[in-house]
């Protein structure tokens, strides 16, 4: 009965569908099937659905109340068990990261802090950045490195510590440059061009470089991680649009990579919930982080 709170609390805020499951980043379909499954499991209607609308029940109105009370009470129990963590001294942080840590630099910004605050300790989560940002919003996760750009909630602060670009990547017969030069892919024919999976923001940035070159073709296929893609490349051929960061090919020297002439840009960043959105207590932890690489940023 408390699986989908945030679920069931988004879709009474916004009272649509699509803009409730927009705000905890997951797939409409998705969050119809949980707040039927907490209909279901209630033996109630909680929404009085129409085209445009979902209207709350007089028993969802009852319910609404049961769920902001948990939420706070989740809240609040996090922060009184903070001080039984295995020390007293120490502040956990866990950060959300979509993979890019190592090759954007960031990493060393992470252990840069950690070696400054002794007290602070940094578990990273790997994950992709939709769900990364529901982690976020449910409080699962202190913070996210994620592509900042992709951001609108205002209920997110945010600061950009890494400029990324598309890239071309292809086996090395492709062209005849040198790996890292500047190409016009304009009008460009590809046989066949892929990337990462359809719901992932890369996905979405592939498609916006595609656009602006005039590629009018159809992708050949998608892959759920950019390490499968790169395999798959240097095996088979083929070529993959995708951020420079992932351009990482020392394990397939099959492969090269080319910069994209008027490429898509794109910010690699922190996010982390405003502090009005979120218990002072908790919000202390990951402001010591945020202000830290926002200070970090201003220096170089």
């Amino acid at each position: 009965m408390t699986k989908w709170i945030d679920d069931f609390l988004a879709l009474a805020k916004y009272k649509n569908f699509s803009s409730a499951a927009e705000s905890i980043y997951i797939s409409q379909s998705a969050l119809s099937k949980h707040i039927k499954a907490i209909e279901n499991e209630l033996g109630i209607v909680l929404f009085i659905r129409s085209n445009t609308k979902a209207e709350l029940t007089e028993a969802g109105g009852v319910y609404l109340e049961y769920a902001l009370n948990v939420r706070k009470c989740t809240q609040d129990l996090r922060t009184k068990l903070e001080k039984f963590s295995t020390s007293c001294y120490i502040t956990h942080l866990t950060v959300g990261t979509i993979p890019c840590l190592a090759e954007s630099g960031i990493m060393q910004m992470l252990l840069n802090f950690q070696e400054k605050f002794g007290n602070y300790s940094i578990e990273i989560v790997e994950a992709d950045q939709s769900n990364l940002l529901k982690m976020l919003t449910q409080q699962e996760i202190d913070a996210a490195i994620c592509r900042t750009d992709l951001l609108s909630n205002p209920e997110h602060d945010t600061i950009s510590l890494v400029l990324d670009e598309m890239v071309l990547i292809c086996s090395r017969d492709v062209f005849p440059f040198e790996q890292g030069s500047e190409i016009d892919l304009t009008g460009f024919k590809f046989d066949s061009i892929y990337t990462i999976a359809k719901e992932s923001d890369i996905y979405r940035l592939t498609k916006k470089q595609l656009y602006d070159i005039g590629y009018i073709g159809s992708i050949a296929g998608t892959f759920p991680r950019h390490m499968m893609l790169l395999s798959f490349l240097s095996k088979k051929g083929g070529c993959a649009i995708l951020p420079r960061q992932l351009a990482n090919l020392q394990m397939f020297p099959e492969l090269t990579y080319y910069r994209i002439r008027d490429s898509v840009k794109t910010n690699i960043g922190l996010a982390k919930l405003s502090s009005n959105v979120i218990n002072p207590q908790l919000a202390d932890k990951s402001n010591m982080l945020f202000d830290y690489l926002k200070e970090q940023k201003e220096l170089t």
